[in-house]
């Protein structure tokens, strides 16, 4: 199947006007000019999807698709243990099918917006079935919390159990699973040492929410703030659960363990220089959320440091808990304005495909258009493109409207209604 398009976006590659993909067995076979692949694929049946643009899928790199339906219903713009504080508190609130209805609304959204893959992180494994019905390909990270150091065999065993079952149920899909210990603040240090051993023992990727706040940077320094004062309290603990050494959260981190090149660390708003050598040394991964920090007023993740150092950098939206949308497409328009120029629309594209791809580990398989890897892309109608600056146009008129198709493995998992049927294999 020979499939052409106005604009081909390789990603790794530079732009090829009036390129085309050819593919055979859910794999991209060749990728090239239009003319040159009709040539020498003759017999290959040819759609032309004529002024759209084809890009790899998007990657969201950082979810959680069970709070979908938190949607205004926590205080954004105040602090951030009191937003932290009621999460938890309206969390506990919410039964089984308030997840089960989020994560499906969660899954179609990414699915209409261009997502092909995504990182979630799940407390119920309420997320798997939608994902796995969607045809999407990801990660699914099983959520532990537990601040009491004497629970924390108890929080493990079942956190284990927990893999298992989602194990069991993401089997014959193109989801893998892993272990999310929540935050340096909300497990103990004796839980956080097993979550380590645990991840060594099973090979098994990670995801975090780090040095996300000022508050954590204070708590885990100094044993001192809101995060002591307020938000432990709230889920009966009144004392410091870690040994208070005036560590970072990404030092902190370390010391236990969890550094590693299978860690996808989250948010990563203030890291110092010390920090970032650390995570170069490691080779821990990223996920940024520029909305998300900026609703909860934490900051500003020192994102071009992070692309100068060439770490391993992907972009998430959060949940709906704390940010608008699930769009991808306004999570990079917001970062475009945000860093000024600092970061190109060709940078932000980029973290949204073969960056989050590099930092869920699947590089290799998907996040560019290049022979060998899976057919796993989108296209866009895009009515007015700029050839000299195809990624600013496109971000600059790109939304979840304006996505037409999204395949995976070479199959179509969504169509915008009005557009031809293609059926690829």
């Amino acid at each position: 199947m020979i499939l052409t398009a106005r604009l081909l976006l390789p990603i790794s590659d530079p732009p090829i006007l009036d390129g085309g993909l050819f593919i055979r067995d859910g794999a991209i076979c060749a990728v090239g000019k239009a003319s040159e692949l009709i040539r020498e694929f003759p017999t290959e049946p040819h759609d032309d999807l004529g002024s759209a643009v084809i890009l790899p899928g998007l990657v969201n790199a950082h979810t959680h698709l069970e709070l979908t339906g938190l949607h205004g219903r926590l205080p954004l713009g105040k602090s951030f243990t009191e937003w932290v504080t009621a999460l938890l508190g309206l969390r506990a609130e919410l039964d089984d099918e308030f997840f089960a209805t989020s994560a499906r609304l969660g899954a179609t959204t990414l699915l209409r917006s261009g997502v092909t893959c995504v990182a979630d992180i799940t407390m119920f494994g309420s997320s798997v079935a939608p994902l796995k019905a969607a045809g999407l390909r990801g990660i699914i990270f099983q959520e532990i919390l537990g601040p009491h150091p004497e629970q924390a065999m108890e929080r493990l065993d079942a956190a284990e159990k927990a893999l298992q079952s989602l194990q069991l149920h993401t089997d014959g899909s193109l989801l893998s699973v892993g272990l999310s210990p929540h935050a340096p603040y909300s497990l103990s240090e004796p839980l956080l040492l097993r979550c380590a051993e645990l991840l060594r023992r099973r090979n098994l990727p990670a995801t975090i929410h780090l040095a996300e706040s000022p508050e954590e940077v204070t708590y885990i320094g100094l044993g001192l703030g809101p995060i002591a004062t307020e938000l432990l309290p709230a889920v009966g603990r009144h004392s410091s659960s870690h040994r208070v050494c005036g560590e970072s959260p990404v030092a902190f981190i370390d010391r236990v363990g969890l550094l590693s090149d299978q860690l996808l660390a989250v948010h990563l708003v203030h890291v110092g220089m010390s920090d970032l050598k650390l995570l170069r040394q490691r080779g821990v991964a990223l996920a940024v959320c520029p909305r998300s920090n900026h609703y909860l007023k934490v900051g500003t993740a020192p994102l071009p440091r992070y692309l100068a150092a060439s770490l391993r950098v992907g972009l998430g939206t959060d949940s709906l808990a704390s940010n608008d949308t699930l769009s991808l497409w306004d999570e990079m328009r917001f970062a475009r304005r945000l860093y000024d120029g600092a970061v190109t629309p060709q940078q932000l594209v980029t973290m949204a495909t073969l960056g989050g791809a590099d930092a869920l580990g699947m590089a290799g398989t998907i996040g560019s258009l290049t022979p060998g890897k899976r057919a796993d892309f989108i296209a866009l109608a895009i009515d007015h493109l700029d050839d000299a600056d195809p990624y600013g146009s496109l971000l600059s008129q790109a939304s979840d409207d304006s996505v037409v198709l999204s395949m995976v493995e070479g199959k179509i998992l969504y169509q915008c209604e009005g557009t031809a049927r293609w059926n690829c294999h």
